[in-house]
């Protein structure tokens, strides 16, 4: 198999969920060839600083802009939507990316972004590519800037997501209610008393994980804070991802805390935190809600980026696998609350496992594996 995944760094889900996905290709079929392109920054790394940037700092200074533009296409007739947002300079990106897809010559065409989604369906409706797609959505509900007609197959996080993108026009056997793919690490199994004690923490106390993804977004400082002064008898560990301001403030509030606490900057070791703890304060990013149901970790949910993340917390509060705290002002006595009740977590763990896809990685790779047989048999009868 020669696969190419189409991603674009716009925070860590879309890059985790590519780099996730090669490395399950490669586990079930060693033989294959496995190409990652960071479609923008490979067009223009100047302009993917620029496009880039640019969004990340809408989503950190004024996210509510970013939520009326959510908004403003989802509700836009199609047409509309794409004279206004899928531009000619789209079309323009899509033949540039064109010489990289036919020098690797792959079978199959994977997406974890939307836009890349975008740029190969205008090279396949304009019969530049005869490449099968697959579009992996990276949230827990559907948008319009996802949904093409030339895609062959999309890969969804939950069966909810189903019905609606049957009314905008997929065909439903086409819809796979697979997953989004999260790193094989995830699925190792690290005791909860070892990581304690790697923490210098105790093991007879409850634990509270806090992350706001690899920037370290929202309002997770005022959130410690709230908790450094609770009387409870719990531990803290943050995780400030690579936002460096955000540290230095934690570690500043940590010296005052009532609430033994230890304050992580980035971190490879995700999994093994979420496994020691009992519940997890995060942002409903889609690559984080995944992991942290194969983890079975109750969330609290703050902050959450208008729009895209909305609509996932919406999923989470539906099926009890969540509860929110809004901008995380005044939210110690409901975290305290829901860390008091036993029953209520032991139910949201459940819930957990039972919306988890621990298969995913297999059930995306028969998806893509099916769609080259498929492509193969029609070549080999001149159909295509």
């Amino acid at each position: 198999m020669r696969a190419l995944i189409l991603s674009v760094s716009a925070g860590g889900g879309h890059k985790h969920a590519a780099l996730a996905l090669k490395d399950y290709i490669l586990k079930f079929e060693p033989v294959s060839e496995v190409k990652i392109l960071d479609t923008i920054k490979y067009i223009n790394p100047i302009l993917n600083k620029v496009l880039i940037g640019g969004y990340l700092n809408t989503l950190k200074i004024t996210p509510s802009l970013f939520g009326k533009i959510y908004r403003f296409t989802e509700n836009t007739d199609k047409d509309a939507s794409i004279s206004s947002f899928k531009n000619k300079l789209t079309e323009i990106m899509a033949h540039k990316i064109l010489p990289a897809i036919e020098r690797f010559k792959p079978d199959i065409i994977i997406c974890t972004h939307w836009y890349p989604v975008e740029m190969v369906s205008i090279l396949k409706e304009k019969n530049k590519l005869n490449i099968p797609i697959v579009c992996i959505i990276t949230d827990y509900a559907p948008h319009s800037f996802w949904i093409y007609p030339q895609v062959d197959s999309y890969i969804v996080s939950n069966k909810d997501m189903l019905e609606e993108m049957v009314h905008r026009g997929i065909n439903r056997n086409s819809i796979f209610d697979s997953g989004i793919p999260v790193g094989s690490d995830f699925f190792d199994r690290y005791n909860r008393n070892d990581t304690l004690k790697e923490l210098k923490l105790d093991p007879n106390k409850q634990v509270i994980l806090i992350m706001g993804g690899s920037l370290g977004m929202g309002r997770i400082s005022g959130i410690y804070s709230q908790i450094a002064n609770s009387t409870k008898n719990i531990q803290v560990i943050v995780v400030a991802g690579n936002n460096k301001k955000l540290y230095t403030k934690l570690m500043s509030i940590k010296k005052t805390s009532n609430v033994d606490t230890r304050i992580l900057g980035f971190t490879k070791d995700v999994n093994k935190y979420m496994q020691c703890s009992d519940i997890l304060i995060t942002k409903p990013g889609g690559l984080t809600i995944s992991e942290a149901l194969i983890c079975q970790i109750p969330l609290v949910l703050f902050s959450p980026i208008p729009g895209q993340e909305e609509k996932n917390e919406e999923f989470l509060l539906k099926h009890n696998l969540a509860i929110s705290i809004g901008d995380g002002s005044n939210c110690r006595e409901k975290i305290v609350q829901l860390l008091c009740s036993s029953e209520t977590l032991k139910i949201m763990k459940h819930n957990c496992k039972k919306f988890s896809k621990p298969n995913c990685g297999y059930n995306i790779f028969n998806v893509i594996n099916d769609l080259i047989k498929r492509r193969e048999i029609a070549i080999m009868k001149n159909e295509i």
